[in-house]
């Protein structure tokens, strides 16, 4: 009996442990609080800008009695980023502008280099991004088409994804919250009962949340009309039983029914052994997906671990993944292993392609059925890629971008990974300085026929939509279809044809469509 009861000696003990473990935790929020807010200030290139270039061309870079503007109207000495390394380390013939190539290393002038671009693109910072919340609609002429951007619903949380039903609702799946649909007045419905759980957000800097499980994607099958299938990614967490002090998720797919309001018939159709659960916050978990027209879902898998795994076969980080509609795997996926011939951890079976970072998109072209994605790179080297069976896409040895330090990416080289990079694919667009790209869909419908079949992206940091053109894998034709909007969480086509856009501001969200214009001005028939 004795050997039960807890002693003055042990209580005082467990508090020590509690307040010792408290004081770290604390300690280490602080730290990570002040590194986050003052990145900035402290980033190189920033710090080399004022250092070496402000005394002529303004802190701003508009300009002083010594320099010319790099901002505004007027000269620009260079449009893209290579064209402005190349004046930076090579200087301007005929003016007072010397190269700087001896005197910077070459990641500090690409650095300068992004650093002026990023300011011409005029992108906010992170809390003015989730700050940024419109409500007025407006009226907006492209290239092809002209049309209304209008704000469609209010949201009371912040969205992930949406999936478009036959019947005119729109299914949102918001983060922290769960499921709902919105119907085609733009009302939003009560939760959907018994999903998935999710857990409120652990810790928000500057707008940036700290999550460990919650709801990602969310997609009707095919034949949904028939079966009534819809799919639902989320970040499945555990602690203690997954070996952890704090908690620890990973990507994990299901599918179900809604019937009466609630979640009903659920089957994982993709999920990891508990080894592979990690303490690496849920914002790189990726967990897009995207059918094929040939029965076959695809799960993108974000840099969830150290970037060695991304290139073992055997572990889900840093992949996409290939499985049937009822979650088993196909006998051609480009690395299938028998289950009675791999260990049981090992997702190798699954595997479809590999090398990727962060794959903020997916999507199947709505003709051929190719997979592409969209990826966030480092500092610059954001992706449009199209996705090919067994290929490696080359993260974290080969990007565009720059560390977050100003350094060259040297993660790769770090890990001892070493492969040519003829044997990677390279992307098909690349965005650099990036604008932190987010989901896209291809156009297809009646609405604005002369988008059909060009991506819609979407982005998050530039706060923008962007149209693009690909055909026999080049990029042809890239229009800025709105800036100055907010953080594009998702976008995709409508079953009535317009093009909805689910954005996140502040805790909450909302939903906005484009609505074609006729010449004269006027809402189209």
């Amino acid at each position: 009996m004795s050997g039960a009861c807890w002693t003055g000696g042990t209580v005082k003990l467990w508090l020590r442990i509690l307040i010792g473990v408290g004081s770290v935790a604390v300690c280490l929020t602080a730290v990570g609080y002040w590194y986050f807010v003052t990145r900035d200030s402290r980033e190189p290139s920033f710090v080399a800008w004022n250092e070496h270039c402000a005394s002529c061309h303004g802190s701003g870079l508009a300009g002083t009695e010594f320099g010319s503007a790099l901002i505004g109207p007027g000269p620009k000495h260079g449009e893209t980023v290579p064209e402005i390394i190349k004046v930076i380390a090579e200087g301007l013939p005929g003016t007072t502008m010397a190269g700087w190539q001896d005197e910077l290393s070459p990641e500090l002038i690409k650095g300068l280099a992004l650093y002026i671009s990023e300011r011409r693109q005029n992108y906010p910072g992170i809390a003015d991004s989730y700050g940024a919340e419109p409500t007025e609609s407006r009226d907006i002429q492209s290239i092809h088409h002209n049309f209304r951007l209008e704000r469609f619903a209010t949201l009371v949380s912040r969205p992930y994804s949406l999936a478009y039903m036959p019947n005119g609702n729109i299914l949102v799946a918001e983060k922290t919250r769960g499921l709902s649909l919105v119907d085609p007045l733009g009302r939003q419905s009560p939760l959907i009962t018994d999903t998935p759980p999710v857990w409120e957000t652990l810790l928000s800097v500057e707008g940036a949340w700290l999550n460990y499980g919650i709801v990602l994607d969310v997609e009707l099958h095919p034949e949904f009309e028939e079966n009534g299938w819809i799919y639902l990614s989320h970040t499945d967490r555990c602690q203690w039983s997954c070996g952890w002090l704090v908690p620890a998720t990973m990507v994990r797919v299901v599918r179900g029914r809604i019937r009466d309001g609630r979640w009903v018939d659920q089957e994982t159709i993709w999920s990891v052994h508990k080894d592979h659960y990690t303490p690496v916050p849920d914002g790189v978990a990726a967990g897009r997906l995207a059918f094929d027209g040939r029965g076959h879902l695809y799960i993108s898998i974000g840099g969830k671990n150290t970037y060695d795994k991304l290139h073992q076969l055997d572990t889900p980080f840093g992949k996409i993944h290939r499985v049937r509609d009822d979650g088993t795997a196909p006998k051609d996926n480009p690395f299938w292993v028998a289950e009675d011939e791999r260990p049981e951890a090992s997702t190798i079976h699954t595997v479809w392609s590999y090398g990727h970072r962060t794959g903020q998109g997916l999507d199947a072209h709505p003709e051929s059925g190719t997979i592409w994605n969209t990826e966030m790179g480092p500092r610059g080297g954001d992706e449009i890629n199209q996705i090919l069976a067994g290929q490696n896409y080359g993260w974290p040895l080969y990007t565009n971008g720059l560390d977050y330090n100003g350094e060259e990416v040297s993660i790769g080289k770090d890990l001892g990974l070493d492969f040519p990079i003829e044997d990677t694919v390279l992307p098909i667009v690349d965005f650099t300085p990036a604008p932190a790209i987010s989901n896209f869909t291809f156009h297809d419908g009646s609405q604005f026929p002369s988008w059909n079949n060009d991506l819609l992206v979407g982005s998050l940091k530039a706060i923008s939509l962007y149209r693009l053109r690909i055909e026999n894998g080049s990029l042809i034709e890239q229009e800025q279809l709105i800036d100055d909007f907010g953080r594009i969480r998702d976008v995709g086509m409508g079953a009535d044809g317009l093009v909805y856009i689910a954005l996140e501001h502040n805790d909450t969200g909302s939903l906005w469509r484009l609505v074609p214009l006729d010449t004269a001005g006027d809402v189209a028939p």
